[in-house]
Protein backbone atom coordinates (compact mmCIF):
# COMPACT_ATOMS: atom_id res chain seq x y z
CA UNK A 1 0.00 0.00 0.00
CA UNK A 2 1.74 3.30 -0.78
CA UNK A 3 1.07 6.71 1.80
CA UNK A 4 -1.15 8.72 1.41
CA UNK A 5 0.49 11.62 -0.37
CA UNK A 6 -1.60 14.18 1.65
CA UNK A 7 -0.84 12.63 4.76
CA UNK A 8 2.62 13.26 3.89
CA UNK A 9 2.42 16.48 3.05
CA UNK A 10 0.60 17.48 6.09
CA UNK A 11 3.69 15.41 8.88
CA UNK A 12 5.94 17.37 7.03
CA UNK A 13 4.36 20.75 7.13
CA UNK A 14 3.22 19.69 11.22
CA UNK A 15 7.49 19.12 12.16
CA UNK A 16 8.75 22.37 9.73
CA UNK A 17 10.29 19.38 7.44
CA UNK A 18 10.22 17.28 4.08
CA UNK A 19 9.76 13.65 2.51
CA UNK A 20 12.96 12.35 2.24
CA UNK A 21 13.01 9.25 -0.72
CA UNK A 22 14.44 6.34 1.13
CA UNK A 23 12.32 3.80 -0.41
CA UNK A 24 15.50 1.66 -0.04
CA UNK A 25 15.03 1.33 3.45
CA UNK A 26 11.65 2.65 4.69
CA UNK A 27 8.40 3.73 1.97
CA UNK A 28 7.91 6.71 4.65
CA UNK A 29 10.30 8.71 5.97
CA UNK A 30 10.06 12.50 6.98
CA UNK A 31 12.66 14.48 8.52
CA UNK A 32 11.87 17.90 10.57
CA UNK A 33 12.92 20.19 13.74
CA UNK A 34 10.43 20.23 16.61
CA UNK A 35 11.82 22.82 19.18
CA UNK A 36 15.07 22.88 17.23
CA UNK A 37 15.32 19.30 17.55
CA UNK A 38 15.73 17.15 14.81
CA UNK A 39 12.84 14.94 14.35
CA UNK A 40 12.13 11.71 12.11
CA UNK A 41 9.34 10.28 11.23
CA UNK A 42 9.27 6.93 9.66
CA UNK A 43 7.45 3.77 8.67
CA UNK A 44 8.86 0.58 7.20
CA UNK A 45 5.42 0.67 5.03
CA UNK A 46 2.87 2.80 4.86
CA UNK A 47 -0.12 0.25 5.50
CA UNK A 48 -0.94 -2.23 8.50
CA UNK A 49 0.65 -4.31 10.16
CA UNK A 50 3.00 -1.93 9.83
CA UNK A 51 3.15 1.06 12.58
CA UNK A 52 5.23 4.31 12.60
CA UNK A 53 9.08 4.99 14.77
CA UNK A 54 9.18 8.76 15.96
CA UNK A 55 12.77 9.90 16.52
CA UNK A 56 13.54 13.22 18.20
CA UNK A 57 17.66 13.80 18.46
CA UNK A 58 18.89 16.00 21.25
CA UNK A 59 22.49 15.57 20.43
CA UNK A 60 24.34 15.79 17.24
CA UNK A 61 24.23 12.67 15.90
CA UNK A 62 26.00 13.24 12.81
CA UNK A 63 28.88 11.51 13.01
CA UNK A 64 26.90 8.28 14.02
CA UNK A 65 26.31 6.39 16.91
CA UNK A 66 26.20 8.11 20.67
CA UNK A 67 29.31 7.12 22.61
CA UNK A 68 28.91 4.83 25.18
CA UNK A 69 28.65 6.18 28.03
CA UNK A 70 27.93 4.83 31.03
CA UNK A 71 26.40 7.51 32.89
CA UNK A 72 23.99 8.25 30.34
CA UNK A 73 20.10 7.45 31.48
CA UNK A 74 18.92 4.67 29.60
CA UNK A 75 15.26 3.92 29.79
CA UNK A 76 11.97 2.09 28.46
CA UNK A 77 8.39 2.51 28.57
CA UNK A 78 5.91 0.03 27.80
CA UNK A 79 2.01 0.69 28.65
CA UNK A 80 0.04 -1.80 31.04
CA UNK A 81 -1.89 -4.13 29.21
CA UNK A 82 -3.78 -4.63 32.19
CA UNK A 83 -4.21 -2.77 35.53
CA UNK A 84 -5.77 -2.74 38.80
CA UNK A 85 -6.38 -6.01 40.29
CA UNK A 86 -6.27 -7.36 36.67
CA UNK A 87 -2.05 -6.94 37.15
CA UNK A 88 -1.73 -9.41 38.90
CA UNK A 89 -3.49 -11.96 37.25
CA UNK A 90 -2.05 -11.29 34.18
CA UNK A 91 1.50 -11.71 35.57
CA UNK A 92 0.20 -14.60 37.15
CA UNK A 93 -0.73 -16.09 33.86
CA UNK A 94 2.93 -14.82 32.42
CA UNK A 95 0.97 -12.62 29.83
CA UNK A 96 2.74 -9.55 30.98
CA UNK A 97 6.07 -8.96 32.76
CA UNK A 98 6.80 -6.89 36.31
CA UNK A 99 9.32 -4.38 34.78
CA UNK A 100 11.73 -2.88 37.32
CA UNK A 101 10.71 -0.65 40.53
CA UNK A 102 9.96 2.87 40.23
CA UNK A 103 8.84 5.39 43.09
CA UNK A 104 6.11 6.82 41.33
CA UNK A 105 2.84 5.51 41.62
CA UNK A 106 1.58 6.87 38.41
CA UNK A 107 4.49 5.42 36.33
CA UNK A 108 3.87 2.51 38.35
CA UNK A 109 0.42 2.17 37.70
CA UNK A 110 0.70 2.90 33.36
CA UNK A 111 4.14 1.63 32.50
CA UNK A 112 6.40 -1.02 32.34
CA UNK A 113 9.94 0.67 33.03
CA UNK A 114 13.52 -0.90 32.46
CA UNK A 115 16.33 1.28 32.86
CA UNK A 116 20.19 1.05 33.45
CA UNK A 117 20.32 3.39 36.28
CA UNK A 118 17.68 3.91 39.10
CA UNK A 119 18.73 7.04 40.78
CA UNK A 120 18.81 8.18 36.93
CA UNK A 121 15.94 6.71 36.52
CA UNK A 122 13.75 8.36 39.12
CA UNK A 123 15.55 11.61 38.80
CA UNK A 124 14.41 11.41 35.42
CA UNK A 125 10.64 10.87 35.95
CA UNK A 126 10.09 12.81 39.15
CA UNK A 127 11.62 15.82 37.11
CA UNK A 128 8.70 18.55 36.63
CA UNK A 129 7.01 18.40 33.33
CA UNK A 130 8.35 14.13 32.44
CA UNK A 131 5.07 12.31 33.57
CA UNK A 132 2.71 14.58 32.04
CA UNK A 133 4.65 14.11 28.72
CA UNK A 134 4.48 10.50 29.21
CA UNK A 135 0.88 10.47 29.95
CA UNK A 136 0.28 12.94 27.18
CA UNK A 137 2.50 10.38 25.00
CA UNK A 138 0.09 7.41 26.43
CA UNK A 139 -2.90 9.16 25.69
CA UNK A 140 -2.60 10.53 22.24
CA UNK A 141 0.13 7.80 20.89
CA UNK A 142 -0.89 5.04 22.70
CA UNK A 143 2.52 4.01 22.12
CA UNK A 144 3.94 0.15 22.35
CA UNK A 145 7.25 1.31 23.13
CA UNK A 146 9.02 4.85 24.27
CA UNK A 147 12.69 4.41 24.78
CA UNK A 148 14.80 7.15 26.51
CA UNK A 149 18.37 8.01 25.72
CA UNK A 150 19.86 10.79 27.89
CA UNK A 151 23.08 11.54 25.35
CA UNK A 152 21.51 10.75 21.80
CA UNK A 153 17.13 11.68 22.11
CA UNK A 154 13.87 10.02 22.03
CA UNK A 155 12.43 6.85 20.23
CA UNK A 156 8.99 5.95 20.11
CA UNK A 157 7.00 3.12 18.31
CA UNK A 158 3.28 3.20 17.47
CA UNK A 159 1.50 0.35 16.43
CA UNK A 160 -1.34 2.08 14.18
CA UNK A 161 -0.32 2.26 10.35
CA UNK A 162 0.73 5.75 8.71
CA UNK A 163 -1.80 5.70 6.51
CA UNK A 164 -4.37 5.28 9.82
CA UNK A 165 -2.04 7.66 11.77
CA UNK A 166 -4.58 10.87 12.39
CA UNK A 167 -2.46 14.24 11.70
CA UNK A 168 -3.19 15.66 15.07
CA UNK A 169 -2.55 12.51 17.04
CA UNK A 170 0.95 13.38 15.30
CA UNK A 171 0.87 16.75 15.76
CA UNK A 172 0.65 15.83 19.66
CA UNK A 173 3.02 13.01 19.68
CA UNK A 174 5.87 15.55 18.74
CA UNK A 175 5.30 18.23 20.61
CA UNK A 176 5.55 16.15 23.83
CA UNK A 177 8.27 14.15 22.69
CA UNK A 178 9.93 17.75 22.22
CA UNK A 179 9.16 18.88 25.41
CA UNK A 180 10.51 15.66 26.89
CA UNK A 181 13.90 16.53 24.66
CA UNK A 182 13.85 19.74 26.02
CA UNK A 183 13.90 18.69 29.60
CA UNK A 184 16.35 16.04 28.84
CA UNK A 185 18.99 18.47 26.82
CA UNK A 186 18.71 21.02 29.52
CA UNK A 187 19.39 18.97 32.74
CA UNK A 188 20.55 15.36 31.77
CA UNK A 189 23.51 15.93 29.18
Amino acid sequence: MVAQQWKLEAVAKLIEGRIVDDTDRVEVCIKGTVLGFPVTVEAFRAGFPFGVTFFLETADLSAGAPPNDPDALNMMFYPRMTRGIYSFFARLLLLEAKGQPIDEPRVKGNFHCSYNSREQAERFVHYPGVLENLLKLEHYAKFSELTVRTNAGLSLSVSTAFNNLEVDIAKETCAAMGELGQIIFENFQ
